[in-house]
């Protein structure tokens, strides 16, 4: 931008330095600056006119690129608000159509529970029952473990001292949710 007002300041000398020297100029205002009629008597004159007319020429030029200046700063911001905004919009939209993608190709996890049925793990404890050791006795020792952490209280223990000094169950009894229905019961005498 300043390089064209150099050269335009440039042509201008030109133009006043041909008038003052007689030559005929076509127009009364040429790039900006103003040519006056009035002869200078000595060149000295001429040259503090010219200087002048330049600095006026460039300063409204400055004032004009910086007004100019101003006004794109104030649209880049609006403009960057704008591109970020629909760039985060985008951003957002893309990484939603990805994992939705991803799960769509993935194998399927659900299945038809009652009439198929999914693998247990062999430690799976989900069934009451009671374990009996090779030789056909019960794996319980009495620790009333299962009976604290059994969240219906649906389990009771009764056990004994045995002559051997280990503690065996002699009464053990399993009810499900509120029904009073003794399910197991035994004596080990």
């Amino acid at each position: 931008m300043a390089a064209i007002f150099a050269r335009n300041s440039l042509s201008a000398l030109r133009a006043r330095h041909l008038a003052v020297s007689g030559q005929v100029l076509q127009g009364s205002q040429h790039y900006g600056l103003r040519l006056s009629s009035r002869s200078y008597g000595t060149q000295k004159e001429f040259a503090v006119e010219i200087v002048i007319s330049c600095n006026r020429a460039l300063e409204n030029a400055y004032d004009e690129e910086r007004e100019q200046l101003a006004k794109e700063i104030s649209k880049d911001w609006s403009s960057v608000f704008e591109r970020s905004i629909n760039t985060l919009f985008l951003t957002e939209m893309v990484r939603g159509l990805m994992l939705t993608l991803k799960y769509f190709f993935e194998r399927k996890v659900t299945i038809n529970y009652p009439f198929e049925k999914g693998p247990l793990s062999p430690r799976f404890r989900g069934e009451h029952a009671l374990r009996r050791y090779p030789t056909g006795e019960e794996r319980c020792i009495a620790c009333k473990l299962c009976e604290a952490v059994c969240p219906a209280q649906a389990i009771t223990i009764e056990a004994e001292e045995r002559e051997d000094g280990s503690r065996r169950t002699t009464r053990l009894i399993l009810s499900f949710c509120f029904s009073p229905i003794i399910v197991v019961f035994f004596d080990s005498h």
